[in-house]
C-alpha cells in the first residue's frame, strides 16, 4: 500500500452479520490503493484471506459536503458493480479490538469487480446475493443488510468525511460492506458471487 495512489475506499462492518462475526460493534473504512484490484490477475501476498460479496459505487464527481437529499446522494454514482472483496489481517483469527482494526485499514487487502451497471439499478427494492466457495453451500444475503442499502452506506461515509474536513474524489471506488459472513479462501478454490441484476464473478486465490 505504501507509495501506492489511491482509488477508493472500503466499508467495513456494515452490516449486523459482519459486526457479530467479527465482535466489532460500528462501522468504520479503510483506504483502496491500486495494487488492490486483483481484476487482472496480479494479487498481493496474503495471509488468511476472506472473501466478502459487496456492491460497488463510483463516483460520479466530488464530494466535499455530504448531501442531505436522496436525490443528491443518487447524483454522486455514476456505475454500480457486483464487486468480491478480498479482506486479510496480521491478527491471528482475526481476533481484534475496534481500534486494531482502524490502525490494520479495516482489514482492506483486495477486490475483484464485475460487469458496470447504471446507477438506475438501485431504485429497485434492493439486491439478493450468494457467495459460493466451490465445493461448499452458498451463503446468501441481501444488499439491504449494509445500513439498509448502498446508497445509506455512501451517506454513512460521506457524513464521516465532512466531518474529519476531507474529500471524496471523482471517480473513487467505494465497496459499501460485506453482505454476508466471510468464509476463508482457500488457495486454488473458486469463490463465486452471483447478484440479482447485477450478474456475477468468480475468484480464485
Amino acid at each position: 500500500m505504501v507509495g501506492q495512489p489511491r482509488c477508493g475506499i472500503k466499508l467495513g462492518y456494515t452490516s449486523a452479520a459482519m459486526r457479530q462475526q467479527m465482535n466489532i460493534d460500528r462501522p468504520n473504512f479503510g483506504h483502496l490503493t491500486k495494487d488492490m484490484d486483483f481484476g487482472g490477475g496480479v494479487i498481493t501476498p496474503l495471509i488468511h484471506p476472506r472473501a466478502e460479496p459487496e456492491i460497488a459505487l463510483r463516483t460520479a464527481r466530488d464530494m466535499v459536503v455530504a448531501p442531505t437529499t436522496r436525490e443528491n446522494l443518487f447524483s454522486l454514482v455514476d456505475a454500480v458493480f457486483p464487486a468480491l472483496e478480498i479482506v486479510d489481517t496480521r491478527y491471528h483469527d482475526y481476533v481484534f479490538r475496534y481500534e486494531d482494526n482502524v490502525a490494520d485499514n479495516s482489514s482492506a487487502a483486495g477486490f475483484v469487480l464485475g460487469k458496470p451497471h447504471g446507477p438506475e439499478v438501485l431504485q429497485n427494492d434492493g439486491l439478493a446475493v450468494s457467495l459460493t466457495p466451490e465445493g461448499q453451500d452458498s451463503l446468501t444475503g441481501h444488499s439491504s443488510a449494509a445500513m439498509g442499502g448502498p446508497l445509506e452506506a455512501l451517506a454513512w461515509l460521506c457524513h464521516e468525511l465532512e466531518a474529519s474536513g476531507e474529500m471524496l474524489p471523482a471517480g473513487f471506488m467505494i465497496l459499501t460492506g460485506g453482505l454476508t459472513s466471510a468464509p476463508y479462501l482457500e488457495l486454488g478454490v473458486p469463490v463465486r458471487i452471483d447478484f440479482q441484476r447485477l450478474g456475477h464473478l468468480t475468484f480464485t486465490w
